[in-house]
């Protein structure tokens, strides 16, 4: 039986970054990429795709045409969107709502950024019959993996991992998971027991 647990972060008293007060700065003047630090740490790849703004949708103006984009405390990127934009997750740019992460790939016009595709992160409901509490979480841990008869997975970016994580957890960042997924016991009904520091 696999299960997600989305609260064990209390158990290494981790808590959610706070988000920063939006600030208003100019466009970028060169092609880059431009992405909130948070963003780069479980999505490393984003360094390597060029014209992208990934952070946290902050308002959208249907006078301008335009959406802003907080990429770090005090500085927001404005981008153009067309009749063109994709909008990937939510039904439409009305639907985007502040703070939803998303990553907006955009070409350059003039001294605007317009705004080509927009990826919003996918909201995720765990099943509550698949959530396990912290206290059973615990009871488990206490008794090791062998004797409890489970694989605790610790699917955070490996600097957080290094910085603490619950005993008998397995680093398996969730961007790795992929050609990672040998260390997932073989067996499909063995308790599989997952945890992150997600924060939608």
């Amino acid at each position: 039986m696999r299960k997600a647990i989305i609260k064990a972060t209390g158990l290494l008293g981790l808590a959610l970054a706070a988000l920063a007060v939006m600030g208003l700065s100019a466009p970028p003047a060169s092609a880059k990429v431009i992405a909130a630090k948070k963003c780069l740490k479980c999505h490393g790849e984003l360094k390597e795709m060029p014209n992208v703004v990934a952070g946290d949708f902050q308002s959208r103006s249907n006078k301008a045409k335009s959406i802003s984009v907080m990429v770090a405390p005090g500085k927001n990127v404005i981008l153009k969107f067309t009749p063109q934009t994709t909008v990937t997750n939510v039904p439409s740019i009305k639907k985007l709502k502040k703070p939803i992460p998303v990553q907006v790939s955009y070409v350059k016009q003039g001294s605007d950024l317009v705004a080509t595709a927009i990826v919003a992160k996918p909201k995720i409901k765990v099943p509550d019959k698949q959530i396990i509490g912290v206290k059973e979480l615990a009871a488990l841990v206490a008794k090791g993996p062998k004797k409890g008869g489970y694989t605790l997975v610790d699917s955070r970016p490996p600097i957080r991992y290094n910085e603490g994580h619950i005993p008998g957890a397995v680093m398996m960042p969730f961007p790795k998971m992929p050609e990672m997924m040998g260390k997932l016991p073989k067996d499909k009904n063995a308790l599989v027991i997952f945890y992150c520091q997600g924060f939608r």
